[in-house]
């Protein structure tokens, strides 16, 4: 029989909650019928109940509204969002994993609160000295795991070396698949490319003996769409960088063939024999399928779902925990670091 897993929700973080967040926890229902998940959602209970009664999925017995009569808005800075105490739905979530109440958290609110408040309350992993954010893009055959996407600008090798255990047992949490091939994300393949912390790092990977996947050595930034390496590391600030650019190609090519179709009445006509072509490639570069990014290193995991989510986006977070729960994550990467003597 499988476990019951509760999922603590920030249900006033991010734009148009608790609106979004509820639509997207219907949709789950919805769409998962056979998942036994409890949802704890913390929140402003008079909002919650004024908007919960019209989603038909969601009743008292697959859902609990507990009242946090504060939230932390999106604007505000880390040290104001502390300050606001502990009766914030965003603390107040978090906390309840601590407490055993819930097994993982997701939110949609600030940021740089989440992951200050998530390490306050819920501390690293023994052994660990940061924790990292991964998100999932897509490539060409699949997804990849890419870390970090901007928790920290300067890392270590060290860090980095802890990036790639952590991100590959991501991998598998996710994906349920054993052979994970992992690399460094860097300026060229040659071994004299890229400054002392990647070129460190590699020798390290090179050298280790009980990794938990397959080392590939660098990966160029070109390479990341080819799908070979499913997980790319880096440091927080090449990675947000990254991740910033890719989202702005992705939206270039959607709007310049949108655009393009638009033009004249024969461009219109070619986009209706090409309509079932281009509807599969703006399916695969929506943002909102893979919305979700994981903070990595703490001793639960917390998920940052992105702040202007719709509900179909914010109910693709919530697959993702689904995910990382049943995949035994932080088990299974607390167990790699005792086999793995990182220094």
């Amino acid at each position: 029989m499988s476990k019951k897993f509760n999922i603590a929700v920030d249900a006033m973080g991010g734009d148009n909650a608790p609106e979004k967040v509820l639509a997207g926890i219907n949709l789950f229902f919805k769409e998962n019928k056979k998942h036994d998940v409890n949802f704890n959602l913390y929140g402003n209970e008079s909002d919650i109940k004024k908007t919960i009664n019209k989603y038909k999925n969601i009743n008292k017995n697959n859902s609990k509204i507990i009242h946090a009569p504060d939230k932390v808005p999106g604007n505000v800075s880390v040290r104001d969002a502390i300050k606001l105490g502990k009766k914030t739905s965003m603390w107040m979530s978090i906390e309840s994993v601590k407490n055993g109440e819930s097994d993982i958290v997701v939110s949609s609110g600030n940021t740089g609160a989440l992951l200050v408040i998530s390490k306050l309350i819920l501390k690293m992993i023994e052994g660990l000295d940061k924790p990292a954010l991964a998100g999932i893009w897509p490539n060409f055959k699949n997804f990849s795991i890419v870390l970090d996407l901007g928790a920290n600008v300067e890392c270590s090798d060290k860090n980095l070396v802890e990036f790639s255990i952590m991100g590959s047992e991501l991998y598998k949490a996710i994906y349920n698949k054993d052979d994970v091939i992992a690399g460094l994300l860097n300026i060229g393949s040659e071994e004299i490319k890229g400054n002392e912390q990647i070129k460190n790092a590699h020798i390290k990977l090179e050298e280790s003996k009980n990794l938990n996947f397959n080392y590939r050595g660098y990966v160029e930034g070109n390479e990341i769409k080819n799908g070979e390496v499913h997980v790319i590391v880096t440091d927080g600030f090449t990675g947000n960088i990254a991740l910033k650019t890719a989202e702005g190609t992705a939206n270039f090519i959607t709007t310049e063939i949108k655009q393009s179709f638009s033009k004249s009445f024969f461009s219109k006509i070619g986009y209706i024999f090409s309509y079932f072509a281009f509807k599969e490639i703006k399916k695969k570069l929506d943002p909102r399928r893979y919305n979700g990014a994981i903070f990595l290193g703490l001793n639960a995991p917390v998920i940052k779902s992105h702040g202007g989510a719709d509900a179909y986006a914010f109910y693709n977070s919530l697959d993702l925990s689904f995910r990382i729960l049943n995949g035994s994550l932080i088990n299974k990467i607390k167990k790699n670091f005792i086999n793995n003597n990182v220094k």
